[in-house]
Parts: structure tokens; C-alpha cells; sequence
């Protein structure tokens, strides 16, 4: 565990190393493909240094802040790469959504690297599903967000579009599956407690974006902007919230 820091900044830089590539991509045909090569390479380090954890302490690595935000990363590099793959052009969205991962990355070292008791609230399969929900939503929607600001033609607005559905999606699973895991932790499926009601906020916001898109003057890149705000409630609910507001799910993120 003593080399985890230094291979996680050494993921960082690869990161970083792959969105400059992309960068220049347009100037040197081979750099995307060492770009992505790059991406891989990074994310399989990165998954490696999550494995190294769970060796270490015998648990997922789900709990603490620096668990929570190294597995945001992950995923959204990961979705990042199963994006482009499908819709080939999403490729430079990684000028972008790189960068975000290595930061995420990043800051997650300012965090302690203890581990986290296992108490009974933990102690169910709903917290993995309800978790990597919640990362699967940052990712899908990190990756909206930075489709948004690429966009150009009618398709590609299109399938922009379609991705602010898809992080719609996922982040309502995950306030399902948040609430069913409420109800095992601690005896009731909703208490408005300020996550509870910012990650309701974040919903709502998704579902007025997605609604308004269905009339004619915003079916284009203005209403794909206006996706940008409910990505910004979403990071503020899950980064920015628990450092201005307390919470119950501030005792599972610990330091």
C-alpha cells in the first residue's frame, strides 16, 4: 500500500498526458491512438491500485472520501472509453472529461487512506449497488457534459441528448436503490436529509432539462447548455455539500 500514492499520481499524469495528445491529435495523426492507449494504460493501473485496496482491508473500497471520489474517476474514464467506442467522435470529449478524472484523482490524496469499519449499515449489497449507481451516474453525466459542449451537427446533438437521458437514468436508479438502502441502515426510506434532498434536487433538475428538450426551440445545443446546470447541482450534491452542510452520509465518508 505504501506505493498506492505514487502510482496514483502516476495515473494522474497519464491522464493528463492523454488529454494534450488529444489535443494535438488534429496536427498528428497518431496522437488519439496514443492517447487512448494512454487512457487504457492509466485505467487499468487505476483499477489495479483499487484491487490493491480491497486486498489490503478485506472490503470494497466504497466508504471513505478517498475511496468515493478514486472510484468516480475510474468510472468516468471508464464510460469515457465504452463512449467513444461506440460513438466514435465522443473521442475528443476527453479534452475534457480527462482532465475532470485526473483531478478527481487528484484530490482524492488530500483525503486520509485509513480504512473504514464496517458497521451494520455497510453491511449490505444495496450500499454496492446504490455506490456504484452514483458513480455510474457522474461518469454518463461527466460525459454528457463535455458532448454538450462538442456538439455540432443535428446527429451529434442527438446523441448528446441522448446521454443527458442516460445520466437522468442512472442517477434515479441510484436515488432508488439510495432509498431502499435507507430503509436497511436506518428504518426509513426518506428523511430529507440534505443529500437525500439535493440528490432529489439533482433528479428534478435532470427531468426539467429533459422536458424542455422536448419543444422545438430547445431541442438544439441551447438545451444542451442548459444540461450543464443539473452536471453542476449533481458535483456540488456529491463533492461540495458535506463540506458546507452535515449530514448522516457524511459518518460513512469519515475524514
Amino acid at each position: 500500500m505504501s506505493m498506492v500514492p505514487q502510482l496514483q499520481w502516476a495515473v494522474v499524469i497519464a491522464y493528463v498526458l492523454a488529454a494534450i495528445l488529444l489535443a494535438v491529435s488534429n496536427r498528428w495523426s497518431r496522437a488519439g491512438i496514443i492517447a487512448l492507449a494512454l487512457t487504457v494504460v492509466g485505467l487499468v493501473v487505476h483499477l489495479g491500485i483499487l484491487q490493491l485496496r480491497w486486498q489490503a482491508y478485506g472490503q470494497l473500497p466504497i466508504v471513505t472520501r478517498y475511496e468515493d471520489m478514486t472510484v468516480d474517476a475510474l468510472m468516468v474514464v471508464a464510460v469515457y472509453l465504452f463512449a467513444q467506442w461506440r460513438i466514435p467522435w465522443l473521442r475528443k470529449t476527453g479534452l475534457v472529461v480527462l482532465p475532470i478524472a485526473a483531478l478527481g484523482l487528484g484530490v482524492a490524496l488530500a483525503y486520509s487512506m485509513g480504512s473504514a469499519p464496517r458497521v451494520p449499515a455497510l453491511r449490505t449489497n444495496w450500499l454496492i449497488i446504490h455506490s456504484q449507481l452514483n458513480s455510474l451516474s457522474i461518469g454518463a453525466a461527466t460525459i454528457a457534459a463535455a458532448a454538450a459542449l462538442f456538439a455540432k451537427d443535428k446527429i451529434e446533438v442527438q446523441q448528446a441528448g441522448r446521454l443527458l437521458a442516460w445520466a437522468f437514468l442512472f442517477w434515479a436508479a441510484m436515488v432508488a436503490a439510495g432509498s431502499y438502502w435507507a430503509s436497511l441502515a436506518w428504518g426509513r426510506y426518506w428523511g430529507w436529509d440534505p443529500i437525500e434532498s439535493w440528490a432529489l434536487g439533482t433528479l428534478l433538475c435532470y427531468a426539467f432539462v429533459l422536458h424542455l428538450r422536448l419543444k422545438p426551440g430547445w431541442r438544439g445545443r441551447r438545451g444542451l447548455m442548459l444540461g450543464l446546470i443539473p452536471y453542476g447541482v449533481m458535483l456540488f450534491t456529491t463533492y461540495g455539500l458535506l463540506l458546507v452542510r452535515g449530514s448522516i452520509h457524511g459518518s460513512y465518508l469519515f475524514q
